[in-house]
């Protein structure tokens, strides 16, 4: 049955009529979504000194836990407020690779089905603030660049104590 089918679509590999490019988006992830309870957290159980995200990819139905390949740039800016533009000096960044087995392994939870990161900050280079700007940048093998922004609320009393 499936050698028929096959056979029927010809050399194409795809169903007679079938735009390949309207069947791949309806697959492919979109932007990398950031979970509204990214926490800041201790890594070492002392006191804050990371950030742990978590974040969820969706297809273009709204299917979540979608894995996905290629490259993620995480990059943490001071909060501007009542600007326009919120994201103010870039205090931090970082390049997670997730193009193989092993960075799949690394990064997915298989319960949440969701990407998590691990974050670790250096507390001496982090202006004390209550308010971050995160930025999520997905880079696929595609070549499309996708990003989602998100607001880290972290209380300044948590913040102190790291000093």
């Amino acid at each position: 049955m499936i050698a028929a089918c096959c056979e029927q679509a010809g050399a194409r590999g795809v169903a007679a009529g079938m735009d390949l490019a309207h069947a791949r988006s309806l697959l492919h992830g979109l932007p990398a979504l950031v979970e509204p309870f990214t926490p800041v957290k201790s890594f070492d159980d002392d006191a804050p000194d990371g950030i742990e995200l978590l974040m969820q990819a969706v297809n273009s139905l709204d299917n979540p836990g979608l894995m996905i390949v290629g490259d993620v740039r995480i990059e943490l800016y001071e909060h501007v407020p009542a600007s326009g533009n919120r994201k103010g000096r870039r205090l931090e960044h970082w390049n997670i690779e997730l193009s193989t087995a092993k960075h799949q392994r690394t990064h997915w939870n298989q319960l949440t089905h969701m990407y998590e990161f691990h974050l670790g900050l250096d507390p001496a280079r982090i202006p004390l603030a209550d308010k971050y700007v995160l930025l999520v940048t997905y880079n696929s093998p595609l070549g499309e660049h996708l990003a989602d922004e998100f607001v880290l609320e972290m209380p300044t009393t948590s913040l102190s104590r790291r000093r």
